[in-house]
């Protein structure tokens, strides 16, 4: 029989297996349930990948190396590869059962999938230790395959790709979008697939990494505890609007939502050092329910949470006020004794990242300003060249500002780069207005007037008031054979362009700051 895009049931390829039916269907290709006659008649899964190039025929050898060499309850076997009629087939082991996304479709009603609003829940749509029975061994099955050298990385977990059989065992399935990891190669994969929601914003450019399954792993653990997709990873990275999870899921601990948030950190180097790590910081020991509303001392901000004093209790009692039944766990290392963590009631897990542009025009205001009342009032050249040396000052902080708290350091380099123009901006708007109220306080010292029919007297007098108190500033000619007009566009491109270098300066720094303090945020 001759093959066809879809192979029809009772197709016979590679001489022994026979196709029963589609199973699924996707832009690689088709999964089909078939049976090996060669052994017995075994149910198999039989994958059929479209168009064998020989990237493709590569990537798919890839999937099957990487399942034959790895042996797990929690993967399925791999029987059989080979390449027929112009495609390439993987047969392994038929898993049956449902995947989990179908298992969250049977918990919520269809219209609210992945929208969960906050405020709605009194738990999630699976608990945590659900949740942890599924997804901890699959974690340390990725552990092994990241362990390798070179590294295996999946790059497509999400909860279609995880069945539960019916002895609710989690398997993780279709690996067709494994690579292998080189830290030191400069080329991207050629396979750039990403599913929303899911896949981290390195993953839009190929050049993934361990981290990157890291991401995908919180994300689906987020999916199944909230009922909330998180926002696009693009999306994020231009502002940042994820929920916190225990805005959702009230049953959430504060040491769990710490963890999720860690590992769905948009810059793929605040994530964990490995899925082992993020393992075990979900598996410690923490408050399966943490939804006390009988708080109500003065609240202090940190880190997009809301650090409330707890009040001590009586003797012999533990917990917090309307709540002498239950019993507290002490506070996490990362918050001070006496208080305890609770969620902003607002739509963002952590406060947006700093834009480039809004820190930029701060900055650039406060220096543009500082600068012409230091030129204006000192009268010194000497001063003026110290109002540029400022100027480079502020370009460095406002690169640091816009990244200390994450981002990658570039975004520094555009903050740099709108402080300049703005200070710019700022300080020649303010060294007009500082000239021109010195020239009208000058001429009313002098008695001369300033409104009237005497204004039409006063133009020698007013040249030579303003050359009076306009303080001395050098004249800049860095093109000597050209116009002083080209010298003036000279001049504003070079500062723009030092203003971004400065910037990215800045940047650097506040990444590195960022880097230093993140083995203290871990835990």
């Amino acid at each position: 029989m001759s093959l066809s895009a879809t192979l029809t049931p009772g197709t016979t390829i590679g001489g022994q297996y026979v196709i029963h039916s589609l199973i699924n269907g996707g832009g690689f290709g088709a999964i089909y349930r078939g049976v090996d006659i060669g052994e017995g008649n075994r149910l198999c899964a039989i994958k059929e990948i479209d168009g064998v190039t020989p990237v493709i025929r590569r990537q798919a050898l890839m999937e099957a190396s990487v399942l034959f060499t790895v042996r797990s309850k929690h993967l399925p076997e791999v029987y059989d590869a080979f390449e027929a009629h112009g495609r390439f087939y993987l047969v392994m082991q038929l898993i049956e059962g449902q995947n989990l996304l179908q298992l969250l479709k049977s918990r919520v009603p269809e219209r609210l999938l992945g929208e969960q609003q906050p405020h709605t829940l009194q738990q999630g749509p699976c608990t945590v230790q659900e949740v942890l029975g599924w997804l901890l061994p699959i974690m340390e099955v990725l552990q092994e395959l990241h362990s390798r050298r070179p590294p295996v990385m999946h790059r497509d977990i999400k909860p279609a790709n995880i069945i539960l059989t019916p002895h609710q065992m989690a398997v993780l399935v279709d690996f067709g979008l494994t690579k292998l990891y080189d830290p030191y190669s400069s080329t991207q994969t050629m396979t750039r697939a990403v599913s929303g929601g899911f896949s981290p914003i390195e993953q839009y450019t190929g050049k993934t990494s361990p981290q990157s399954d890291i991401y995908s792993m919180a994300a689906t653990f987020y999916l199944l505890l909230t009922n909330r997709l998180p926002p696009p990873a693009l999306t994020r990275q231009v502002r940042d609007e994820l929920i916190a999870p225990r805005l959702l899921n009230p049953t959430l601990s504060p040491k769990f939502e710490r963890a999720l948030l860690k590992a769905l950190s948009v810059d793929a180097h605040q994530r964990y050092q490995s899925i082992g790590e993020f393992a075990q910081a979900v598996r410690e020991p923490a408050l399966s329910t943490y939804n006390d509303q009988t708080i109500t001392t003065s609240p202090v901000t940190a880190h997009g949470y809301t650090m409330q004093q707890v009040p001590p209790a009586p003797a012999g009692q533990t917990g917090v006020k309307g709540a002498s039944t239950r019993q507290v766990a002490p506070p996490s290392p990362a918050v001070p004794p006496g208080y305890v963590m609770v969620p902003h009631g607002t739509l963002a897990a952590v406060r947006p990242l700093p834009s480039s542009f809004g820190q930029g025009c701060l900055w650039g205001i406060v220096q543009g300003v500082l600068a012409a009342l230091l030129v204006l009032f000192l009268k010194k050249e000497v001063y003026f060249y110290l109002a540029i040396l400022m100027g480079f000052m502020f370009y460095i902080i406002a690169g640091f500002s816009t990244t200390h708290r994450g981002g990658p350091s570039l975004r520094g380099g555009w903050s740099g780069f709108w402080a300049g123009i703005t200070s710019t901006a700022a300080f020649w708007v303010v060294f007009a207005l500082g000239v021109a109220i010195l020239v009208a306080q000058q001429l009313v010292t002098n008695g001369a007037p300033v409104d009237g029919p005497g204004v039409a007297l006063l133009p020698n007098e007013l040249l030579q008031t303003v050359q009076a108190v306009l303080p001395p500033l050098p004249d800049y000619m860095l093109l000597l054979s050209q116009t002083s007009v080209v010298n003036i566009l000279a001049l504003l491109l070079g500062s723009m362009l030092l203003a971004f270098t400065l910037g990215w300066v800045g940047g650097l720094l506040g990444t590195s700051q960022l880097r230093a303090r993140r083995p203290h945020r871990s835990r």
